[in-house]
């Protein structure tokens, strides 16, 4: 009984840390992209104008239009971070030491992965504090971006094992076929996702201003090698060294390049989720892929016709994290049942 108890606040621990995890993503893309110069936070349209700077001095004039962040404004965003860091941890530490005691009437109990979890966000807020001057560099924000991802889905992965609600289904061959294809389903969608984070580093949202076409062509000029620089000062105030539209453009293609890769693999994924499913009973998952998939892709779309709102972007950010989270749920479901 003893055991029982505590199994359910580890459940309770784990759903609680991948809500602060989840939590953390959204309020950091939100953080990101509110303190771009040009983050058209006044809705549709950027600086009162509904295309976007096309070059150097175009960006320039609507940082001096826009004007350097408040300091107040900066400090309650990191303070709500820290806030929601510092929770994730105590949740983290509890978690893990938590699993450990059960590990001793538990032989299959999970400890390994709230264990590394753990390590990983402290990992993360170490390497955040060391190098607090760099924080708005493209590759500091990704390395935190992803590992913020990373922490959720391994979170997810905790609740999934441990909750009774949504268990896996016994191993049919069609079944057992998913399994490979979900798993480069999902590798597809944190590629895509690491693109659309390398777009939101760097602000290059605005590049293509519409769509389907880019700047009114299907190719247009673009540098893949100067937009794929890992190390570059580029500021929050693009004095110094800028991006030009060329970059600009080469990282935002790139990035609809991988969503239409992730709607095609993904999609035709979940659909065959939903067939086989149907008859095993998990084409619930695939349809949530699907769905998932297609609000992604329609936040996508009209945010880059509407040139930018701050909250479609954030929705955007917020819609590709529960799209992994999905895919990490159908592998649950068409994995062998956990043995106890």
């Amino acid at each position: 009984m003893l055991s029982g108890r505590k199994s359910a606040k580890f459940l309770r621990l784990a759903l609680a840390a991948a809500f602060f995890s989840y939590l953390s993503v959204v309020f950091g893309a939100y953080s990101r992209l509110s303190e771009a110069p040009i983050g058209c936070r006044d809705g549709a349209g950027c600086e009162g104008k509904l295309f976007a700077p096309a070059t150097a001095r175009d960006l320039g004039q609507a940082g001096e239009r826009q004007g350097a962040r408040k300091p107040e404004e900066r400090a309650w965003k990191e303070l709500v971070q820290r806030y929601i860091s510092g929770a994730l941890g105590i949740l983290l530490l509890r978690l893990t030491w938590l699993g450990w005691q059960l590990k001793k009437r538990k032989r299959n109990q999970q400890v390994l992965i709230p264990l590394a979890t753990m390590l990983l966000s402290f990992a993360l807020a170490f390497s955040g504090a060391l190098t607090f001057g760099l924080q708005f560099k493209p590759l500091v924000m990704m390395t935190q971006l992803l590992g913020g991802l990373v922490i959720l889905g391994a979170l997810w992965w905790i609740v999934l094992r441990e909750q009774k609600l949504c268990r896996s289904v016994s191993p049919s061959p069609a079944a057992r076929s998913l399994r490979p294809r979900v798993l480069f389903a999902l590798v597809i969608a944190v590629l895509a996702i690491a693109l659309g984070g390398w777009s939101m580093v760097n602000y290059a949202g605005l590049a293509c201003p519409d769509f389907p076409t880019c700047q009114g062509a299907w190719w247009p000029p673009m540098d893949f090698l100067d937009a794929f620089t890992l190390w570059r000062d580029i500021g929050l105030q693009y004095d110094g060294t800028l991006l030009d539209l060329a970059s600009s453009t080469a990282i935002h293609m790139a990035h609809r390049l991988g969503a239409l890769i992730a709607l095609l693999y993904p999609g035709w994924l979940g659909l065959r989720a939903m067939r086989i499913g149907a008859g095993e009973g998990f084409w619930f998952y695939g349809l949530l892929v699907l769905l998932c998939l297609t609000a992604e892709i329609v936040l996508g779309i009209t945010q880059s016709i509407a040139h930018l709102p701050l909250v479609l972007a954030v929705a955007h950010n917020a819609g590709a994290a529960l799209l992994l989270l999905s895919l990490i749920t159908l592998y649950h479901m068409v994995r062998s049942p956990r043995t106890t």
